[in-house]
């Protein structure tokens, strides 16, 4: 089996993709994904520990990959996803929760630091 756990980052603004990977960098083992639809295919061929998701994507947004990934009869199913959006409204965190997210990030709100021990409660020690 192999041993490696990588971190699915759902991610389409280059900034903050580009911040997150410099941060990773010699920590996780890191995929990256512009969209919803390259985001499945990452998924099936690497089954990351952990996904960080966008919910404002191109051609399939976040709310439409949790969905998917929650309906699947494999890790899909259980994989931890970590929501970091720009969407910070009662209704949009209240919707990826019933969706089956494990923690919800509103982006304006936390820093790198935040979201790199939020996934470190998701990864084994």
């Amino acid at each position: 089996m192999n041993e490696t756990s990588f971190i699915l980052v759902v991610e389409d603004d280059p900034v903050l993709k580009n911040l997150l990977g410099h941060t990773f960098a010699g920590k996780y083992q890191t995929l990256y994904a512009a969209d919803g639809n390259e985001a499945l295919a990452l998924y099936d061929k690497f089954k990351p520990a952990v996904i960080l998701l966008d919910l404002m994507l191109p051609i399939m947004d976040g709310f439409a990959v949790l969905e998917a990934l929650r309906k699947r009869d494999d890790e899909g199913k259980t994989v931890p996803v970590i929501v970091v959006s720009n969407l910070g409204a009662p209704t949009d965190k209240e919707r990826v929760m019933a969706l089956g997210a494990n923690a919800y990030l509103v982006k304006a709100e936390v820093d790198i630091d935040e979201i790199v021990a939020k996934i470190g409660e998701f990864l084994p020690a």
